[in-house]
């Protein structure tokens, strides 16, 4: 199928150029003919270059929706969904970024129920059931939503599946050429092993290569760093690997593209152990302290190596994990470039904490304004309360409630009462419920180097929480910090926030029990994502100052946890949670839970989707193989 240049994208004979990082073409074909119909669609892009998701944005004449759609990770996506009724364009935006780009639609289909039903069946069958039975009881919205995820969220346990329907063959003169910067990098695969095993498959890999810089060395496992990079420039880049792993066809062609955009010190990309996936996040330096982020499929540059390592470094060493707790820059290519047997297991002891993050060393005279906005609901309130002062650490805090009109007198007779405490104070805003406001209210009010904003329906559950979270927040490269929070029956509420998800954000692998780890074994250890929510959030008072507080104007209710956490990004603060800080949180039980967020905050979640479009497709923290359908981990 044809497409057209609309916005930003150049034409140039066979070569399609982005100028922008939200380019848009058109798929030349009269739309109507899928309108109000399921359909099918499948298109190619490049193996070497940056991966991302694309966006299709279908044209009405009320305005247009955007669907965010399957990244191809093996050279081709497929998306299955609902064309809406009233369609009359359909555009496409390959790519997230300014350069030249390679992508074809393959097909674009129509979808029978009888073909829906067997693949959901497959898939999912107890949510195509539920599907299925939605629809012919006429809740059709509902019945559609439960059907895209059968079809959009493929269950982990069918990856090779996956795979096979997605992956294609490389074709270096036409969608994966390389260009030219990439043709000069210089590739070093060291093979460490004690028998000459394996060595002619290796020798027609590098025969079979496009590249023509790309060497095979042979070592014992007892060489040295010394020797076995000493014929090495500074430059080049090396990859360590035993006898009988496995690289991608594309995978040195990918790095080396990677390289010639990026001057970073160690690529490291996904793998499949035992034939399993290992999709991970982009660069986190908290997560690659205590986890096995970077993994076997590193390529590092011979100048960094040097620097990090002694000389008399055993080869067999680099089979295991780098020390990159140092490291100035690494960037994840986000895609399966190394097949193994050879499983390194990730720590499961935490890291030691840097020392400006420890409790024993934070200033005793700095002090924390806990904010928490509430309007009666004493039920809630009281208990929050009184576990902040049973838990009082042993850093200074003030705990400012704003009070959002309450009227019941229990309720103001406990004001009264914990105002006697000088280090309680209550503000009154009783104006129409805006969280955003009244955090921004309470906020000009404080006087305290960090400020923590908490829900009235949370209570503490460690002792150290105070302590941790200020211990992050205090660093000059982290802005909001958030906290692992319960429900009630002591499942997981919250462990952190994942763009995409129902094309918002959503709280991923809730309801998970407390002792699971998690995808990645996130749930366990301090890691990086890209929003955390406000029901308990600490940030630098200047850092939220600097970015304008909560955004009162377009966001007054939701979102506006996830806005801020953005804004703070924009700004080169990172976003981190450490689930070592546990609360428990009976969610939005101040404010219930009776109408659909979608009706109640329609205006503030299109105002979001259009402000962070550009991230909403491309969670640096989420990897683009994984599904946005599913809370679970699951294949898109």
């Amino acid at each position: 199928m044809k497409l057209s240049p609309i916005c930003d994208v150049l034409v140039e004979g066979n070569r399609m150029i982005s100028l922008g990082e939200l380019p848009w073409m058109r798929i030349e074909t009269p739309a109507e003919q899928w309108a109000g119909h399921w359909v099918r669609l499948v298109y190619d892009a490049s193996l070497v270059a940056p991966l991302t998701r694309p966006l299709m944005r279908v044209m009405q004449p009320s305005g247009h929706e955007d669907f965010i759609l399957p990244a191809p990770v093996f050279g081709r996506g497929i998306w299955i969904g609902l064309i809406p009724a009233k369609a009359t364009e359909l555009w496409l935006s390959p790519v997230d970024w300014i350069g030249p780009f390679a992508f074809q639609v393959v097909s674009l289909t129509i979808i029978g129920l009888a073909k829906r039903l067997a693949m959901g069946m497959r898939q999912h069958p107890q949510i195509t059931l539920r599907a299925l039975k939605e629809g012919l009881r006429g809740n059709q919205a509902i019945g559609q939503s439960k059907m895209r995820r059968a079809l959009g969220a493929i269950p982990l346990a069918q990856y090779r599946r996956w795979r096979a329907a997605r992956a294609r063959s490389v074709e270096w003169h036409h969608l994966d050429c390389l260009s030219a910067p990439a043709e000069g990098v210089s590739l070093r695969i060291v093979i460490v092993s004690d028998t000459e095993q394996g060595r002619n498959k290796w020798e027609c890999f590098v025969a079979s290569q496009p590249l023509t810089r790309v060497s095979l060395s042979w070592v014992a496992s007892a060489s040295t760093l010394g020797s076995m990079l000493n014929e090495f420039d500074e430059d080049d880049l090396v990859v360590v690997l035993r006898p009988d792993d496995r690289l991608a066809d594309f995978a040195l062609a990918a790095v080396a593209e990677h390289c010639a955009r990026d001057p970073a010190s160690l690529f490291y990309a996904d793998e499949e152990n035992n034939n399993n996936p290992v999709f991970k996040p982009d660069w986190s330096p908290v997560l690659a302290r205590f986890g096995e982020l970077v993994g076997r499929a590193w390529f590092a540059r011979i100048r960094w190596l040097r620097t990090v390592l002694p000389n008399t470094t055993a080869a067999s060493t680099l089979l295991l994990q780098l020390p990159v707790a140092n490291i100035d820059r690494a960037v994840h290519i986000r895609r399966v470039l190394l097949s193994t047997n050879a499983k390194v297991p990730m720590r499961e002891t935490p890291f030691a904490l840097p020392a400006s993050v420890r409790a024993e060393t934070l200033n005793e005279q700095l002090q924390v304004s806990i904010i928490i906005p509430t309007r009666d609901r004493l039920d809630l309130l009281a208990p929050c309360i009184q576990s902040l002062i049973n838990g009082r650490s042993s850093l200074p805090f003030e705990i400012i409630i704003v009070d959002n009109g309450s009227v019941k007198s229990e309720t103001l007779a406990f004001f009264e009462t914990i105002s006697q405490d000088k280090s309680i104070s209550v503000i009154s805003a009783p104006e129409t419920f805006n969280f955003s406001a009244l955090c921004n209210k309470a906020a000009r009010g404080a006087h305290a180097d960090i400020l923590v904003f908490l829900n009235n329906d949370t209570e503490i559950l460690s002792g150290d929480w105070l302590s941790l979270l200020v211990g992050w927040a205090r660093q000059p490269d982290i802005g909001a910090v958030g906290a692992k929070l319960l429900y009630g029956n002591d499942t997981l509420q919250h462990g952190g926030a994942i763009l995409g998800i129902g094309g918002r954000a959503a709280h991923f692998e809730r309801n998970l029990p407390v002792s699971e780890r998690g995808f990645f074994g996130r749930l366990s250890v301090p890691h990086e994502l890209s929003a955390v929510t406000a029901a308990c959030l600490a940030v630098s008072a200047a850092k939220f100052r600097a970015v304008g507080g909560f955004d009162e104007r377009n966001l007054p209710v939701d979102l506006n946890d996830i806005d801020l956490c953005l804004r703070l990004g924009e700004r080169g603060w990172r976003t981190l949670l450490d689930p070592r800080v546990l609360l428990r949180h009976y969610e939005s039980a101040s404010r219930g839970k009776a109408h659909s967020s979608e009706i109640l905050y329609k205006k503030e979640i299109k105002y979001f989707r259009e402000r962070w479009l550009h991230l909403l497709r491309n969670d640096p923290y989420f990897h683009p193989a994984l599904s946005l359908e599913s809370l679970r981990p699951a294949l898109g």
